[in-house]
């Protein structure tokens, strides 16, 4: 049965759940430029903005992803970190499965924190995505507290498939909630209490398809696009011997060794070789990006 919630009773109800800050006016995802899988919002919060997939599995669904296979987690636990080093974004294929009634998977990120607190987030005018999907899909807004405010009819915006590469805005006026179903909550409310973006795939049990999600950011941010060579990716290797790494396949980037509490232990920029005499044995990542390479791996120092 669809209701009617008045104001008050959404901010009731979602008042416990916003955040102690303020997200930046504008944003830009660019998976060509990230090397942890991670969407920067403005949040201070370190477990802000990170990728993460979601399926119908809770509600008795068989939905499920499919990565590409020569992509492994880090040694962190992150995969959507070595995903879009690899690929530019976030590229995998989906199947919707038997089991829930209405089948669905998607991926998203929480823009405050992982506790899904609410922020702000009418100064983005709308969401822009570069993108290529065999499959339709939308663009969902998480409320806070969606169980008890919208009751899960979130508002979102239809996306199309497209064969190739394509960006498009969708300013919030695009954005509506279906009729029939859930709470009705004026968009104004949404929108000043949203924890997470979410891109939803959802239909028939046995639909399957392929999706690229090159970018993502406020209205009119996202840029051209085109496929990531992987030519050059490959092209650049960085090779340990004792407490030296030398370096081949790019002329200069900026270097980071990173300890397993998440701390930067040694920065420089390089070119051929890196000195690393001064660090503890342990295990570390070793993190390159410049303007023709990016490169994580981890390292061994005995």
């Amino acid at each position: 049965m669809n209701k009617k919630m008045t104001l008050a009773a959404v901010a009731g109800a979602a008042a416990m759940a916003f955040a102690q800050g303020a997200v930046n006016p504008t944003f830009l995802w660019n998976g060509a430029e990230d090397t942890e899988g991670r969407v920067e919002t403005g949040s201070t919060d370190s477990t802000s903005g990170y990728w993460y997939e979601y399926t119908d599995e809770n509600d008795k669904g068989t939905s499920k992803f499919t990565w590409p296979a020569d992509v492994e987690e880090n040694a962190y636990g992150n995969f959507y970190g070595p995903l879009v080093e690899a690929y530019g974004g976030i590229k995998g294929s989906i199947s919707l499965g038997e089991g829930c009634e209405y089948p669905y998977s998607g991926v998203g990120f929480n823009i405050w924190s992982e506790k899904q607190e609410g922020v702000d987030i009418s100064a983005w005018q709308g969401i822009c995505l570069a993108y290529t999907s065999s499959l339709g899909f939308g663009i969902e807004l998480g409320v806070a507290n969606e169980a008890t405010v919208t009751k899960y009819n979130n508002y979102k915006a239809t996306v199309p498939k497209v064969a190739a590469a394509t960006t498009t805005d969708f300013p919030w006026t695009k954005f509506k909630q279906a009729s029939g179903w859930g709470v009705t909550v004026d968009q104004s409310v949404v929108l000043a209490s949203t924890a997470a973006i979410k891109l939803k795939f959802e239909g028939e049990a046995g639909t399957s398809g392929d999706f690229f999600i090159q970018q993502i950011g406020s209205l009119g941010k996202c840029g051209t696009v085109g496929i990531k060579s992987a030519a050059v990716a490959g092209s650049a290797k960085a090779m340990l011997s004792g407490r030296t790494i030398t370096f081949s396949g790019f002329t200069s980037a900026k270097a980071e060794v990173i300890n397993l509490q998440g701390q930067v232990v040694k920065s420089a920029t390089v070119s051929s070789a890196m000195d690393l005499s001064s660090l503890d044995a342990g295990v570390y990542m070793l993190r390159v990006a410049g303007k023709s390479v990016k490169l994580t791996q981890k390292i061994v120092l005995e």
